[in-house]
């Protein structure tokens, strides 16, 4: 899995080159009703470089390629009234009128630049279209019901909390609490507040991710799954999801405590969430591992009626 900068560089270039590509068609359609404009191209980036030469060396002839220079602007114009075209029908093309799709503004990363990257970022999070509207603004405590929501409140309020400051606190959470109480959605609310805020997010499902591991481990792996685990170890929040349905082997929970145990040693944030309680917990993936949540995680738990059911 490529970095978001990567990822961003390589969509800003794809920029570029339908611009040119566009550029080089305009040229075409002139050159079919008057050839002469390929002549005129051709002399006028001669004239450039030259130009250029003359600023580098300092020699005298800027004034006279200057003035050639305006001249055949001056007929390339001409035949563009000729054909009804707008004058800067032949002049470059960018998405970006700040950097003229460099990426850079005033020695500074444009906003064009960020976007992308922005955009990478959420490419690279695995967030669905329906997960990326799963936001702390949409958020409706009255679904829970009179009783519940007192206590969903304080949840979300926590949940809010920790999307602020993870970065900085390196805390890790587990939300626990029976299907349909609003773990998914509240994971998915963390997730796009720390998109916002530009930091690497990755979700995936426990069934799902531990599947991914085993591809790995035994080199049966795409290349793109090789990627995606390196990227589970090294973005800045991790988010696994419904934590007890995969299959579990022994390969699966020493797989799931090395992820966990990696990222708490090199103090990158972790939020799991599980229907099964602790004692469940650590059943099926011992004690080493439940050891890790009493020590170095906030446990929040959901309360509720089955969404899905209502």
């Amino acid at each position: 899995m490529e970095s978001a900068y990567s990822l961003a560089k390589a969509e800003l270039e794809k920029i570029r080159a339908k611009n040119r590509a566009e550029l080089e068609n305009r040229w075409n359609i002139v050159k079919s009703t008057n050839p002469r404009i390929e002549e005129i191209k051709k002399e006028l980036t001669h004239c450039g470089t030259e130009l250029l030469k003359c600023v580098l060396e300092k020699n005298g002839r800027f004034e006279e390629i200057k003035s050639h220079i305006q001249a055949l602007q001056a007929e390339k114009y001409s035949i563009l009234k000729d054909n009804n075209l707008p004058t800067d029908f032949l002049d470059d093309i960018y998405d970006c009128e700040i950097c003229h799709d460099t990426g850079n503004a005033n020695g500074e990363m444009c906003v064009c630049m960020k976007r992308l990257i922005q955009n990478a970022v959420w490419k690279n999070s695995n967030l669905t279209e329906k997960m990326q509207s799963q936001t702390f603004e949409n958020y409706d405590h009255t679904v829970f019901g009179e009783e519940a929501a007192a206590i969903m409140d304080k949840v979300f309020a926590y949940c809010t909390r920790f999307a602020e400051q993870f970065d900085k606190t390196h805390e890790n959470l587990l939300l626990t609490g029976g299907a349909g109480t609003g773990k998914t959605y509240l994971s998915s609310c963390i997730a796009n507040r720390a998109v916002e805020r530009g930091f690497s997010v990755y979700y995936q499902s426990a069934y799902r991710l531990f599947e991914i591991a085993e591809q790995v481990k035994f080199g049966r792996a795409a290349d793109d799954e090789a990627e995606i685990m390196k990227y589970v170890y090294d973005a800045d929040l991790l988010i696994i999801d419904d934590l007890g349905t995969e299959f579990i082997s022994a390969f699966s929970t020493a797989a799931f405590f090395d992820i966990i145990n990696e990222r708490l040693l090199n103090r990158k944030s972790t939020v799991l969430s599980t229907n099964l309680n602790m004692e469940s917990l650590e059943e099926i993936y011992s004690r080493r591992v439940t050891s890790r949540f009493a020590g170095e995680y906030r446990i929040v738990q959901t309360v509720g009626k089955d969404l899905r059911l209502n």
